[in-house]
């Protein structure tokens, strides 16, 4: 059976990684003893795959946002304190509830015990640990400040889910109004209405044209609600099927800009201020230029700003100024311009990209506020048009009865 050890020189106390055929692992601590190593560690040379193979089989699960920005904030802590990188992780691994989170790690700690680099083996994992995270931990490496650089990425993911939980927190309120709307209204059309037709047929009058309208909808709604259910699953497969072609994205990315209000204020606003923070964070960790904007042009996820950051690459790479490549790009506001434009004539162009990028963070926490307050008094006013022109449609024919009546 082969066995990898980790074991120090006596005489130089130089560590050692490798490979040894034996019964035991008894057996293999005495043969390195003969071979005048001092042994450490020692461990079945299959279990790293087996851990590997172990996490793989959780893919089905995910890691958050938040988690990935504590294990960040926890790494920085642990190695500021002293603790190696192994310890570190052991000791994270062991405090983790995420499942599928604890056991990536694991398998990442064995990577590292066998000789990996700590960011050659989160690359294996780019579902969890995309490539900014990566590249960051790679500088911290290079650097032999990962400690600096650990804590200086945790703020980063921090900012970053902070930002999402804003506007998670402004459209939270009016998706649950929009939901309450659609479930009174499928009531109405699917269960209330179909009662008063029947009344009405047995009346036998005539019914006004509100009524004969809301109730024409109702019973085409009663008749094809498998067919529109079938409908809404079908688009929504072929949605996600179409989002595959890379056109269908660029086309959805370009139409998000023109919602009214929604698409300036809130989308253009947030990818203009990822693109700042995610680009300054990268400067200011060592990252190259064009890697940088390579980097960049992936964290927006949005394919029209990511053409634009692909071009200024290109152009900077050349030699161009970055200022005024980006101020050849529409999609770009005057403001980044101006702020970039300044970091570079200072030599602080990371600092200038991260006040931008807090600039855009409070215009848009501003947006969503003013979004919301607009949005609920709308919402409200809407779900009540349509049950008073439910109300009026079903009880116009029982006043018309009625004056007949009298």
């Amino acid at each position: 059976m082969q066995y990898k050890y980790i074991a120090s020189q006596k005489t130089t106390g130089e560590k050692i990684t490798g490979v040894i055929t034996a019964p035991s692992i008894p057996d293999v601590v005495m043969q390195l003893k003969v071979d005048g190593l001092l042994p450490l560690k020692v461990f079945e040379a299959k279990k790293v795959k087996k851990e590997a193979r172990r996490a793989f089989s959780f893919l089905s699960h995910r890691v958050k946002g938040k988690e990935l920005a504590i294990f960040t904030r926890q790494i920085a802590a642990t190695l500021s304190a002293g603790l190696l990188l192994t310890e570190s992780l052991e000791t994270i691994a062991d405090d983790l509830e995420n499942e599928y989170f604890r056991k990536i790690i694991r398998a990442i700690r064995e990577d590292i015990i066998s000789g990996s680099d700590f960011s050659s083996a989160l690359s294996k994992y780019p579902k969890i640990f995309p490539v900014t995270y990566v590249a960051i931990v790679r500088s911290g490496e290079t650097t032999g400040n990962l400690h600096t650089t650990m804590s200086n990425l945790a703020k980063y993911l921090e900012s970053t889910e902070r930002l999402k939980e804003k506007v998670k927190s402004a459209v939270r309120y009016p998706a649950f109004v929009v939901g309450f709307a659609f479930i009174v209204v499928a009531v109405i059309v699917l269960f209330l209405i179909p009662k008063f037709q029947t009344m009405f047929d047995n009346a036998g009058a005539e019914l006004p044209l509100l009524t004969r309208i809301v109730v024409g909808i109702s019973d085409f709604c009663l008749h094809n609600v498998h067919f529109l259910a079938l409908g809404m699953v079908v688009s929504f497969i072929l949605y996600i099927y179409c989002l595959k072609f890379y056109k269908f994205r660029r086309i959805i990315d370009a139409l998000k800009f023109k919602i009214p209000i929604l698409g300036k204020e809130i989308i253009h606003k947030s990818c203009v201020s990822r693109f700042c923070r995610t680009l300054g964070f990268l400067f200011a960790g060592g990252i190259g230029l064009a890697k940088a904007l390579e980097i960049s042009s992936q964290v927006v996820d949005h394919s029209l700003m990511s053409e634009a950051i692909n071009r200024i690459k290109t152009r900077v790479v050349s030699g161009a100024s970055i200022a005024d490549e980006i101020k050849k790009q529409d999609i770009f506001p005057s403001l980044t311009t101006k702020m970039v434009a300044v970091g570079e004539r200072t030599g602080k162009i990371s600092e200038m990209l991260t006040r931008t990028s807090d600039y855009y963070d409070e215009e848009l926490e501003t947006s969503l506020q003013n979004l919301t307050a607009l949005l609920e008094p709308a919402l409200i006013i809407f779900v009540g048009a349509i049950v008073l022109v439910v109300v009026l449609a079903l009880y116009l024919p029982i006043f018309n009865m009625s004056s007949a009546i009298n």
